[in-house]
């Protein structure tokens, strides 16, 4: 994957992080009436998920720009992902309306997947440094 690609790559996912941990900061009852109803509201599991989501977010637009920062950063994010995904999968049948459960459920698997993709992407690169161009000698 060209440099390029990873920022892009990196900056839309972590935006998107970002992005879903503010609505859920600012207004928690919109973000648990669209996407995290799977019981009684509470306010502070909520603001708990902002929180959590507005780190990863932080790491990953980060790592965008530090390429040693992208495999660590995409590790503990597929598996925060990972877990969360589990964790939908269980409660599938208690979401309303019941087609949030099935479809979060599904994104957040296809999105684990995604992420370990790219944390196994990310490793093989480290361990392969980029090439400086043919016509560049080494040192210029």
């Amino acid at each position: 994957m060209t440099e390029r690609r990873w920022r892009s790559t990196l900056g839309v996912l972590g935006v998107a992080h970002l992005v879903l941990a503010a609505w859920a900061a600012v207004s928690p009852r919109s973000f648990h009436a669209v996407l995290a109803d799977f019981g009684p509201y509470d306010a502070h599991l909520v603001r708990d998920f902002a929180a959590c989501a507005a780190t990863f977010g932080t790491g990953l637009v980060i790592a965008a720009g530090r390429p040693a920062w992208r495999t660590p950063v995409l590790v503990t994010t597929a598996l925060w992902t990972g877990l969360h995904a589990l964790s939908h999968v269980a409660d599938i049948a208690n979401s309303d309306p019941a087609l949030v459960g099935p479809l979060e459920a599904a994104a957040l698997v296809v999105l684990t997947v995604v992420l370990v993709a790219l944390a196994r992407l990310s490793a093989r690169a480290g361990s392969h440094p980029p090439q400086p161009p043919a016509h560049q000698v080494p040192g210029e």
